[in-house]
This record gives C-alpha cells, structure tokens and sequence, in this order.
C-alpha cells in the first residue's frame, strides 16, 4: 500500500493556480522550437533559482533540477518538455478567440509543452516548500526538442549517470474532459518506424506510355498491398496505424517520371507486431517492385523501434491511488492507448513509471482541437488536476515500501539509440 501523506495537495495546487496559469501563458505566448529554446531555459532556471532548487543544464538536452528530501531513500524523476512547433497558431480555438496566442508567427505551443513545463514548476515549487515529507530525492527533468528528438540523447545520457528509481510525467490530451486524468497500465503510446523509399522505372513521354515503365502503377499497386497486409499478414489483436505522408512524382502534364518517392510510418503498440510489419513491408515492396520491373532503393529504411510508452503496473497502481487521494476516485479516467510516438517510453527503457494523459477538452470554451493543429487551445483549470496527481505521486512512489518489479535496458544509452536506428 502507499503510504499516507499529510498534505492536502489539491489545496497547494489551488494556492499556486494563478503562479501556473500566469507562466503557462507567459511560455505560451514566448515559443521556442526545439534546439532553440535559449529563453525559455532561462525562464525557467530563474524560476529554480527564486525557489532555491540547484539545478545544472545540459547542453542540446535541458536541463536538471534536484530537490532533496529530510530524510534519505528512493529516486523518482519528474519530465516535462519544453520545446514548440514550428508553426502559425490561429487566434481563434473551435469556438473563440483565444486567451493567449504566440507573439511568434513561427512557433507555437500547439501540443501543450508550455502547460507541461508550467505544471512542473508548480509542482516544485509545491514539494520543495514540504522537504519533510519527501523520501529521498526528487529530480526534475525539462527536456528540449521532444518534438524532433534532439534533446532525449543528451539528457537521458546524464540521468542515467545520475540514476533513478522511477520516473513521472504528464501529457495533456485533448479528447479527454478537463478535469479527468488517466494513469492506466500496460501500453500507452506507440512505438514507430519511418520509412523513405524511392522507386526507379523508365521515364516515357506521355504519347507513348507503352514505352515507359510508369513507378506510380508500382507504387499504386505497393499501395494497395500494404494498406491489405493487417488482414492477411499481421496479427489481429495488436493495433497497429501506418500512412503514408509524402509522394514526390513529377513535374510536367506529358512526361512520365523516371523515379517516385515516398515516405509515411508505421506505429505499434508491440514490439513483435512492429517487426513483423517491417518484414512484411519489405517483402511486398521487393514483390511488386520485381512484378513491375521496377527498382527501389530505401532513402531511409523501416526499422522497427522497440521504444512504447509503457506503464508499470506497480507505479500505476500507486498513481491510481494517488489520484484517488488527491482529487477523488472519480478524476480517474479509462483511455485507450494512443497511437502517436513519445520519447518518454526512452526513459522507461531504463526507469519504471507512469505517463499520464491529462484532459483538457472543454466544448463550452472550445478546447478540444487536436494537437499540431491551428487551433488547439486548452481549458486551464485542469492545471491544477496535473499538478496535484505530480506531487501526490512523487511523494507516495518515494514511500511506498515494495520494490518494484522492472527489468532495466541492460546496455549504454549509446547502445539503445544504435539498437533502435538512431544516429547520435
């Protein structure tokens, strides 16, 4: 069981509420895409330094804050990402305008790493003003460039120098209610692999297409193909999604290209289910690429990533029952997993923990759009939700007694990014 706290964090959230909401929208309307976030780090490590939290920064990674407990035990860390999109953001959300929209026409916070960073900071400033009921030693993690990938290597390299007994972090979702959190078990985000390919066939004037070897039939054929391969070639009961997102054929009305290209992903919720799409993807294409004589050759070949946003069932016990604790059985929310990527499942590679899904959909506000969209906005009031579920966590995963059950990568994060196509 998890030990009881003694604090009433629903109420501490509530006490920041306005500190949270006033640095979301400072972040929110001040973006910086990943690698670049040179402001926003500053922002936030002025905020470390006003609550007296050390903290170092690790270059293209983010940065590490430490927040050490009376009284010595376990690790867990903390994540939020800082990065945003590299976008225009509509003023207006699916029913009005905005509270606050990027002053920058070339960033934006379309997926909520603002209120992610905002959340955390909160969080802290909450658990360092209440060191005698921490356990141990809780580490704040600000990633950069979660969007690209840019900042994980870097950073998780350090913590796992550092090492930990646990990890935490929250993602907000838009299709779930404000107010609702969900910390389930097992599978919670998908892993993926990308995929470039170029057909080459023989160019032909457009009078004689009989004369030509046209790589759109092969890749129309291709196409049809992969789209039937969950029928016959995979197993049923694991989900799987793969599109394809780019075609590059062409640029005249009477000429047929020499060559086609095109890209997409393919995204798992289990890792056999990923190879085997990448072993059946392969197959297909060398078939029909031979049936129309055509021949390809990978720009970037499928190679399926053993990396999905995984909760331990031990942790999202605790996690449950924290929410429980905190803010009522009731803000305990069912999600199904969901099918896009997250660097988070690179730190479970190494530490247990819980990534939770943080609702913030409201119709009466017009929250709700999808994420890396135009209008994406969120109800605020579910900060507080997020912030409390954090620390309440933190403090229970630090005391609960049982060890728990994970079996950590073995190998260097070096060798984890080489195992899964990474080049570093």
């Amino acid at each position: 069981m998890v030990n009881k706290t003694s604090l009433d964090v629903l109420k501490e959230a509530l006490d920041i509420e306005d500190y949270v909401i006033r640095t979301r929208r400072f972040l929110h309307e001040n973006p910086e895409i990943g690698l670049q976030e040179k402001n926003t780090i500053q922002y936030v490590t002025n905020e470390l330094n006003k609550m007296s939290i050390p903290f170092e920064i690790v270059e293209n990674g983010g940065i590490i804050g430490y927040i050490v407990g009376n009284k010595p035990g376990k690790k867990v860390i903390l994540r939020a990402d800082l990065d945003a999109l590299p976008m225009k953001e509509s003023e207006f959300n699916l029913k009005q305008k905005k509270e606050v929209v990027s002053k920058n026409d070339a960033a934006a916070h379309t997926c909520g790493h603002d209120a992610h960073t905002a959340m955390l900071l909160g969080a802290a400033k909450i658990l360092t003003a209440h060191k005698e009921l921490i356990n141990g030693t809780i580490i704040l993690a600000f990633e950069q460039a979660e969007e690209i990938g840019g900042g994980i290597y870097n950073l998780l390299t350090r913590l796992h120098e550092i090492g930990a007994d646990g990890v935490w972090g929250t993602h907000l979702k838009s299709d779930i209610p404000a107010g609702k959190i969900s910390v389930e078990a097992g599978p919670r985000m998908a892993s993926a692999f990308a995929f470039k390919v170029m057909i080459e066939g023989k160019s032909g004037h457009g009078s004689r297409p009989d004369l030509s070897i046209a790589p759109l039939d092969c890749f129309t054929d291709f196409y049809q193909n992969i789209k039937s391969m969950r029928l016959t070639g995979l197993n049923p009961f694991d989900p799987i999604a793969l599109s394809i997102g780019t075609i590059e054929y062409g640029n005249a009305a009477n000429i047929i290209p020499q060559t086609l290209t095109f890209s997409g992903t393919c995204r798992f919720l289990h890792f056999s289910q990923g190879k085997q799409a990448e072993i059946k993807f392969k197959e297909i294409l060398t078939k029909i690429c031979d049936l129309h004589h055509c021949q390809f050759n990978y720009i970037s070949e499928p190679k399926a990533m053993d990396l999905i946003v995984y909760n331990n069932e031990q942790c999202s016990q605790i996690a449950t029952e924290a929410v429980s604790k905190a803010l009522g059985s009731e803000v305990n929310y069912k999600y199904p997993a969901w099918m896009a990527s997250e660097s988070f499942s690179i730190y479970q590679k190494y530490f247990p923990g819980v990534f939770a899904f943080l609702g913030i959909a409201n119709e009466e506000l017009g929250s709700g759009a999808e994420h890396h969209n135009e209008n994406f906005d969120i109800d605020e009031s579910a900060l507080k939700i997020g912030i409390a579920s954090t620390v309440e966590y933190a403090i229970n995963f630090l005391n609960a007694g049982a060890d728990i059950k994970f079996t950590p990568y073995k190998r260097s994060v070096k060798d984890l990014f080489i195992d899964n196509g990474f080049q570093i």
